[in-house]
């Protein structure tokens, strides 16, 4: 059972037997890639651009601590048996949870409209679903998710009082904590797919960080 305590199954148990194949879908939700698109169109269609900008960077800076947390912790997923989808790469803590949280939660403070209340009860509904879905399709354990909302949620404390939504300073810290997780990647036993994600996120922190200084205050002009 490891760290499990047999939540996967009874939560499966619990729920219909069609329901792996719907949190498939509501699983994206908390993906990467889906995350950043939303944040790029919030960041284009809105005229604050420098407070999307500081979505985008802090959820950079997510992902660049998920990964840097995967290789100190070494834990890995549930076993294959009770996996739903294929799933690579450690599995403690949960990248979904921390990643949704600070983008949803950051997102729901960042957007001026409706209530506050509102916009908060939303952004927790999503990540709600989304740790939900990773824990039925077996690719998470309990704690991984639980462990995973924490950690978003102590994160988006310290960057919005830290760095009081300026997106300079919050790329600069992505970097920083991109830069931690390679050097940790890179400690044995080394793992390609840690050690090549922890790049990519290195480069796109940079990337993000030298496109913000150079081009992001001209067009938010």
């Amino acid at each position: 059972m490891a760290r499990g305590w047999g939540v996967i199954e009874l939560v499966r148990g619990i729920l219909p037997g069609w329901a792996p194949e719907l949190f498939v879908f509501v699983t994206q939700l908390g993906d990467v890639w889906f995350l950043f698109v939303v944040g790029a169109l919030c960041y284009w269609f809105n005229d604050d651009r420098e407070r999307f900008a500081f979505v985008l960077a802090v959820t950079l800076g997510a992902l660049a601590l998920t990964l840097a947390l995967k290789e100190f912790f070494a834990l890995a997923r549930p076993s294959e048996a009770l996996r739903f989808v294929d799933s690579t790469g450690y599995g403690f803590p949960s990248g979904h949870a921390i990643g949704s949280t600070v983008f949803w939660g950051t997102l729901a403070l960042a957007v001026d409209r409706w209530n506050r209340g509102i916009r908060i009860a939303g952004a927790a509904a999503i990540v709600t679903l989304v740790i939900l879905s990773r824990i039925v399709l077996g690719v998470h354990y309990a704690i991984d998710v639980v462990v995973g909302v924490a950690v978003g949620l102590a994160y988006i404390a310290f960057v919005v009082k830290g760095l009081r939504w300026r997106p300079t300073p919050a790329f600069g810290f992505a970097v920083v904590i991109a830069l931690a997780a390679v050097l940790l990647a890179l400690q044995p036993p080394t793992t390609e797919y840690g050690l090549f994600d922890s790049v990519a996120a290195l480069g796109g922190a940079v990337g993000a960080l030298l496109f913000w200084r150079e081009v992001g205050p001209l067009m938010g002009r």
